[in-house]
């Protein structure tokens, strides 16, 4: 059984086929910020069982997805086995702010989906945009999604609830929350909770770095009470 977060990824659960929906609705509206082009590298963090990569593989040079589940990047590489522009790299779940298996790369376009409310605590966000910056190539976009600044438990579900309705993916979504709240998925997060931190601790944090950022007033993902953070460099 796990017990943390680490262990939860590591594992099969009921996220391997759930996140399409909430990429759905994420690729719809990142297209207003981000524009892809074949000259481009994207860096995918917490790639997960590679859904931005299936999407965009065929619309940018190359996609590299980080990931510490072995198990997903397992499955990212079977399904890319014949895309050479696609690659999935392994990070240590005890040092998985260790990005060295792309430290010598520069990227135009970063994507962080759903990953930052597992972090400990500020000082691994504070290290994560650290990374962002020495990754980043010159004039790229970094979108940091599905940040939770404060909203309580009830309000999130509320918000991916509305979102599905209006993506036609209502009963999708009530069956993943269901068999969640039965799961160990409920159990790690009474246990462990999600970090929470306000939008002006996120901004303070950016300018201690150095960084252009700011929050996007609309969301682009189902959870209707998390906010998406774009940095420009």
């Amino acid at each position: 059984m796990a017990s943390t977060w680490l262990d939860f990824w590591q594992q099969e659960n009921k996220f391997d086929n759930a996140m399409s929906t909430n990429y759905a609705y994420f690729l719809a509206k990142v297209k207003k910020y981000v524009t892809l082009s074949k000259t481009q590298k994207v860096l995918d963090i917490g790639s997960g069982p590679g859904n931005l990569e299936d999407a965009w593989h065929d619309q940018v040079g190359e996609i590299h997805g980080l990931d510490i589940s072995q198990r997903y990047n397992e499955m990212g590489r079977a399904k890319h086995a014949e895309h050479p522009n696609v690659f999935f790299h392994d990070l240590s779940p005890d040092d998985y702010l260790n990005f060295s298996p792309v430290a010598n790369q520069r990227f135009d376009v970063i994507i962080v989906m759903s990953v930052v409310q597992y972090y400990r605590n500020a000082d691994e966000v504070e290290q994560l945009l650290r990374n962002i910056a020495q990754l980043a190539a010159p004039g790229a976009k970094a979108l940091i999604c599905d940040i939770m600044v404060g909203s309580s438990i009830a309000s999130d579900i509320m918000g991916i609830v509305t979102r599905s309705i209006r993506q036609g993916e209502l009963f999708s979504m009530m069956k993943l929350l269901v068999e969640l709240r039965f799961s160990s998925y409920h159990e790690i997060r009474k246990a462990n909770g999600f970090l929470v931190l306000p939008e002006l601790q996120w901004l303070a944090l950016a300018k201690r770095v150095g960084l252009n950022a700011q929050f996007i007033k609309s969301p682009i993902t189902l959870q209707k009470e998390r906010k998406s953070l774009l940095i420009q460099f």
